[in-house]
């Protein structure tokens, strides 16, 4: 406090006060002088400065609560399938395209010469999958997109203690007069020089709360990566393992039989189909085969089929697809044609 504004308060302080006579002690009214007028109106700026920086401080907190807020809200919200999503939308693909290709070998003859192409799109097409997910290996170390996925995860913790050390003193918050006991300017300024104190603490613990939001926000995104690289480094090993395995079944083609080509390809999609359904399980995903009743929310329609009988109504004709769900969302639905009563 300056040593100007301390003398107007002293002044203030010993200043005799005038009352009406004619007014109990409880309500006399202020009287002051103008001199008194300036000190006080000079100490209610003062305080009404240090209120605006602590509702500053306030919206920053809440700024930062809310940012933090949406971070949490990311787990509850499905952060699990959005870092699995590519790998999962890749492997769905590629699984039905299998299911398909083990459909026209049923229905078209297939020669051995077709079939041992077919093998090598196999390859080629695994190839592009893992290329499209952003997927590289280099001897034994796998990356996504640049980043590397083999290696231990390093905990992180929060640098500090941004609660420990000196503790904020809410002493003038618990020890202010009420408002309404208040009689004369000295117990006024003597209110306000504590209310003072008060709202510095306040500041103080708002910035403490500011600076842990903040560590918290750092340490959220370092989780999520951790998390991320949890998630995807075994699903990787896992898609280089079945990759593994199709190129070595692509390489045996070539010291096989060619009437033997036909028989390779038809297993080969039928491992491959499984294989997948095991990595997409292990994932979290539930893969249902439905063939029964229509149902919206499970099945795509793709077309209409007259029927006389009635019981067959809204039934499912032809399946395409399974149905893929994770969480309890569905994220593929299973492809159909499906009986329309007429």
């Amino acid at each position: 406090m300056e040593d100007n504004e301390k003398a107007d308060f002293e002044n203030l302080e010993t200043a005799p006060i005038q009352q009406n006579d004619s007014l109990t002690v409880d309500q006399q009214p202020f009287v002051t002088s103008e001199t008194e007028w300036a000190a006080l109106k000079a100490l209610l700026d003062k305080r009404y400065t240090e209120i605006a920086t602590l509702l500053r401080h306030n919206k920053t907190k809440d700024e930062s609560i809310q940012r933090l807020s949406a971070e949490v809200q990311k787990y509850r919200e499905g952060f699990a399938f959005s870092a699995l999503k590519p790998f999962i939308n890749a492997l769905i693909s590629f699984r039905e395209d299998c299911r398909k290709s083990v459909r026209d070998a049923k229905q078209f003859a297939l020669d051995e010469e077709k079939a041992k192409k077919y093998i090598e799109y196999l390859v080629s097409d695994f190839e592009d999958l893992l290329s499209n997910i952003g997927l590289e290996r280099n001897d034994n170390s796998i990356s996504i997109n640049g980043k590397p996925l083999s290696g231990e995860l390093q905990q992180n913790a929060m640098s500090g203690n941004p609660l420990g050390g000196d503790q904020v003193n809410n002493d003038s918050l618990e020890s202010l007069t009420s408002i309404e006991n208040i009689n004369n300017i000295s117990e006024l300024v003597q209110y306000l020089n504590k209310s003072e104190s008060a709202i510095r603490n306040a500041i103080q613990d708002k910035s403490l709360i500011d600076k842990t939001i903040q560590e918290y926000i750092v340490l959220t995104a370092r989780t999520d990566a951790e998390h991320y690289l949890a998630l995807a480094a075994p699903v990787s090993r896992q898609l280089y393992s079945l990759y593994d395995y199709i190129s070595k079944k692509s390489q045996d083609v070539d010291t096989s039989s060619a009437d033997e080509y036909v028989n390779i390809y038809n297993t080969l999609l039928d491992e491959i189909i499984n294989k997948i359904e095991v990595i997409l399980t292990n994932a979290g995903m539930i893969i249902e085969s439905l063939d029964d009743v229509f149902d919206t929310q499970k099945h795509k329609l793709l077309k209409t089929i007259p029927t006389n009988d009635e019981k067959l109504d809204r039934t499912i004709a032809n399946k395409y697809s399974d149905c893929y769900s994770y969480d309890g969302k569905i994220i593929y639905q299973s492809k159909v044609d499906v009986y329309k009563f007429q």
